[in-house]
């Protein structure tokens, strides 16, 4: 971190342009925060407040043009030691969103390779939470509940709206409280690569059904996904392949396939797309089962020639043309650097993934494995140079602060407004990632989110905590004030009707947030004690359990428990990982 201020100082008056007025500066604080730039280099003071701080990290973790250097020689030592905390932090925080502070010590003895194999032990192919009561729904049945009046297609738009509200509320609640989080990291990494939008799509449960395939086959073999894929009916209505016939072939697909999906751009021509485009024709969604099936009069049977293959082929030889060129394992390899290591991939390392993961028999699993224990994975100067998806920042922060018990439609809420709708990412290519996650609007939203909503969801988590207890809240007896009652003591709480219930967003009242608060607050100051001996130890624990390396801002000592964190939670540096 030493270089920052050096390479941060020219950016400033550029910055200063670019933060709106919305973000509470007048136009001669900025000639002030400029004038103050020299401050920076000499020791990074608060002088500047929390956006500009933040804003300029973001500029030098997307500014950098360097790739990780992963194939300087490594002492033996350093790889056969335990990782300690700074290295589970790392290794959790890029993988399973974050930890709390306990599983951090756990991995911390480890090795690297101890450790690696550890996570991938927690790979799963199934949920936890259970499926929403609408999932088994077939398309003959959705018709059926359309109607013919008028009267009742209003009434399945409105129960249409409502499966897509509690599909996105089920996946944030499988995000907030799976044992296996790396699957879900999985799974998330696939949606923004193998993208499909609900809102084009419109059906739940096709989409729901794409979300289970991703984590049946996430981490197995990619030959077998990338079929699955092409056969997805959600992607066939995403893309257009169940209106592509032999007389008008849609081309959407087949590019997708070959651009983004398998091979990235310049390892295909247009011809390759055309051709690849006759191919996936003629398939329609079966309204009984719901799965996607040839119909053999609609498909164009004539020879074609992909990527140098010629015959009469079909979609599934196509994908076969596509994994058997080499830009495909290098393609994926590419996937899994930028989504846990960097930015900027190295060539030269890419080929090797690429090979190594064609040997494997295109294991998924095993690419995961070689990227985490890679040189470039744990260099140092890889750790905090991406930055945190609004997945990783409301999700790693309950997870850490294991708050689970809140409803999930509470964290999704923010998640989206945060800029990442689930199951809607803005296009094909999926979310753009890096920097372009933050803007003046999400830049302010992650401070309210860590400086207020954090402790909201705290308060919420330690009513559902005593609810499942049965336990009244402090001072109060819920038999004389049925309003104070939980959903679960007034109703069965595995109906399903209780269970969306209580995954709805709510409004922390005054006289809950007095009540419970104080809890909440205990509950933090044990944590807190619990880090070390004296308030410098614990505070640098504290550093060690949450930031990326040391904060740029002031971390607070001494002072109330809810200053002490929030100095941490609202350092820049916070938001990386």
């Amino acid at each position: 971190m030493s270089r920052i201020p050096t390479i941060l100082i020219p950016m400033i008056r550029i910055l200063m342009i670019q933060i709106p007025v919305r973000a509470g500066f007048e136009s001669s604080q900025y000639f002030e925060v400029a004038r103050s730039a020299p401050l920076l280099a000499r020791g990074w003071s608060w002088l500047l407040s929390w956006l500009l701080p933040w804003l300029l990290i973001t500029t030098l973790v997307s500014a950098s043009d360097s790739p990780v250097m992963p194939d300087a020689p490594v002492v033996d030592k350093e790889i056969a030691s335990p990782i300690g905390i700074e290295g589970a932090r790392h290794l959790l925080g890029r993988t399973i969103f974050g930890a709390p502070l306990d599983q951090l010590q756990q991995y911390s003895s480890q090795t690297r390779e101890q450790a690696v194999d550890r996570l991938l032990e927690t790979l799963t192919t199934t949920t936890v939470t259970p499926l929403p009561p609408w999932a088994s729904l077939t398309p003959s049945n959705i018709q059926q509940q359309r109607g013919k009046t008028e009267q009742s297609r209003m009434a399945f738009q409105k129960s249409v709206r409502r499966w897509q509200g509690e599909l996105r509320g089920w996946w944030a609640r499988e995000l907030i409280s799976t044992p296996s989080p790396l699957t879900e990291r999985l799974v998330l990494l696939w949606h923004g690569h193998f993208t499909s939008e609900l809102t084009k799509v419109r059906s739940a449960q096709a989409m729901l059904k794409q979300n289970q395939m991703f984590r049946q086959f996430g981490s197995g073999d990619f030959r077998q996904l990338l079929h699955r894929v092409a056969l997805d009916p959600a992607m066939a209505i995403y893309l257009d392949t169940r209106r592509s016939t032999r007389d008008k072939p849609n081309e959407n697909f087949a590019r997708e396939l070959l651009e983004l999906f398998g091979l990235g751009e310049g390892n295909y021509s247009e011809t390759d797309i055309l051709e690849a485009a006759r191919a996936f024709t003629g398939y329609r969604i079966d309204q009984r089962s719901g799965a996607l099936r040839q119909i053999r009069r609609r498909h164009d049977a004539g020879e074609k020639t992909v990527l140098g293959v010629t015959g009469p082929l079909t979609g599934a030889d196509v994908v076969d043309a596509v994994l058997a060129q080499p830009a495909c394992a290098e393609w994926i390899s590419r996937r899994f650097w930028t989504e846990f290591i960097s930015p900027n991939p190295d060539e030269m390392v890419l080929k090797k993934w690429a090979e190594q993961f064609k040997k494997n028999d295109w294991s998924l699993r095993s690419l995961l494995r070689v990227t985490l224990l890679s040189e470039a994975f744990w260099a140092e100067d890889s750790r905090g140079s991406l930055i945190k998806s609004p997945v990783d920042l409301v999700v790693g922060t309950i997870r850490s602060f294991q708050i689970e018990g809140a409803p999930a439609g509470q964290a999704l809420r923010t998640i989206s407004r945060l800029g990442q709708q689930l199951f809607d990412p803005p296009n094909v290519a999926g979310w753009p990632g890096g920097h372009q996650w933050i803007d003046a609007t999400t830049l302010l939203g992650r401070r309210q989110f860590l400086a207020n909503e954090v402790h909201n969801l705290a308060v919420l988590n330690k009513m559902q905590h005593l609810a499942d207890r049965d336990t009244p809240a402090p001072d109060e007896d819920p038999a004389e004030n049925p309003e104070m009652m939980a959903p679960e003591m007034m109703a069965p709480e595995n109906s399903p009707e209780m269970r969306v219930q209580r995954e709805l967003p709510r409004r922390v009242k005054a006289r809950e947030r007095r009540r419970y608060m104080p809890l909440v607050m205990k509950e933090l100051e044990q944590m807190w004690q619990s880090l070390g001996d004296d308030s410098s130890s614990r505070s640098l624990s504290l550093q060690q359990w949450l930031l990326p390396f040391k904060p740029v801002g002031t971390v607070v000592e001494m002072g109330s428990m809810r200053n002490r964190l929030g100095s941490v939670l609202l350092d820049p540096t916070y938001q990386l990982k």
